[in-house]
């Protein structure tokens, strides 16, 4: 149910029925809500992280340490999908929580393992040394996580073949580069392209709710009403998810009646589908704007990395569909089910266009690739965010065009 619903959404009476059971009933295993969260989240986080350090302690080299640190985590997925969607939803809300200050330890640790396989491959000179450890460590994890929302093994591929997929498109973008077939891919290499950004450390925003207040100050009192609610429903579906966000909450930001948003903005459910297809047609019109100057398929793929992050900055909406915490299909908007396909098509005639060309290699699936760098793109919108929007852009084109090239 916390998958399904987000915590903050999921009450203890709900839980009760779904395990058919009286409310009362659950204190005596449970002390409370929190206690079973724990118990989830700490179960799941001591077999990902027993699995990581075995894989480590096997001593291979650091590619093959990374596929298996790729595989650990598609493994955990596998066996317990409702609690990885909980992890990557709840993570960096519940470490703003005195009960679960446990969490950014854990995370830190579990980002100290990638990162130190990743420096060692530096090191030893089989990856590259103008790409920051520390940002390709995060890169992978969110890229792996995220898919937390729709990969399963029982589908096309299990949990090798899919860590084999993830190494094509992204570790194989951090090895010291060969010779590529296509020009395009040779001129847009190396060294990065990105400035070395200055990192400041990963976790919860300090005071979310007063960056959030300060934010929406910048908006003008004249704006009307509509607007403010939609502004803040954006600021605060970014900051705490959809189910931690009330109504009341929304009307207190946007500085309007409790009562009037209904006449304003129907329901809830309706306000995200509309925020949410605005940010898919926003990503829409730039791609259909970019193809008429990019019709080369690196240069397509190029533009299509570069409008994905730049969309996913403006709109802190998207990050609700990145977490799973509603899906689409569940939203009173069917025009959203039908832009998100389209977004999807414009992904995958553009992989299969490169392949075609000879530009990408020939053993990319274009459907899974393109579902796979939409996921990390949009987990990642957050983790970035102290990059700057043209260093993420950048790193995301450097890794992944070098990933996916064909090579002579």
């Amino acid at each position: 149910m916390f998958a399904e619903r987000g915590y903050g959404a999921t009450t203890v009476r709900q839980i009760a029925e779904a395990a058919d059971m009286l409310s009362g009933s659950l204190y005596h295993h449970f002390p409370s809500k929190e206690a079973m969260l724990r118990e989830v989240l700490d179960a799941f986080f001591t077999e990902i992280m027993n699995r990581h350090r075995a894989t480590v302690a096997r001593d291979h080299d650091p590619i093959t340490t990374l596929r298996g640190l790729l595989r650990d985590s598609l493994d955990a997925i596998g066996d317990n999908p409702d609690a990885a969607i909980v992890v990557v939803g709840e993570s960096r809300r519940l470490s703003r929580n005195e009960g679960f200050v446990w969490l950014s330890d854990r995370t830190a640790e579990a980002s100290g393992l990638w990162g130190r396989v990743l420096r060692r491959g530096v090191e030893e000179g089989s990856l590259r040394r103008d790409l920051h450890p520390v940002l390709l460590s995060l890169m992978l994890q969110s890229a792996v996580w995220g898919m937390a929302q729709w990969y399963r093994p029982q589908g096309t591929y299990d949990t090798d073949a899919a860590a084999g997929r993830l190494v094509d498109v992204f570790v194989r973008g951090v090895v010291v580069p060969g010779r590529y077939a296509s020009r395009q891919i040779c001129n847009l290499l190396g060294p990065a392209r990105y400035t070395s950004p200055t990192l400041r450390p990963v976790g919860p925003d300090e005071d979310a709710r007063v960056e959030a207040r300060r934010r929406m100050a910048r908006v003008s009192s004249e704006t009307d009403a509509r607007t403010r609610i939609r502004i803040a429903s954006n600021l605060l579906f970014e900051q705490d998810g959809y189910a931690g966000t009330t109504v009341r909450r929304i009307a207190d930001l946007a500085r309007v009646p409790v009562g009037s948003l209904a006449h304003h903005i129907g329901s809830k459910e309706q306000l995200l589908a509309d925020l949410l297809n605005d940010f898919l047609g926003d990503l829409r019109t730039a791609f259909d704007k970019d193809a008429v100057g990019q019709p080369e398929p690196v240069e397509r793929l190029s533009g299509l990395i570069g409008r994905t992050v730049e969309a996913h900055a403006r709109h802190g909406v998207s990050t609700v569909l990145a977490i799973n915490e509603i899906r689409g299909d569940e939203l009173p908007c069917g025009r959203l089910r039908i832009q998100r396909a389209k977004v999807s098509d414009t992904w995958t005639r553009s992989l299969a266009a490169g392949i075609r060309a000879g530009d990408f290699h020939p053993d990319l699936d274009p459907v899974f690739t393109q579902r796979v760098l939409r996921t990390a793109i949009s987990t990642g919108s957050r983790i970035y965010r102290g990059m700057g929007v043209r260093d993420a852009v950048g790193l995301y084109r450097e890794v992944v065009l070098a990933g996916m090239g064909a090579r002579r």
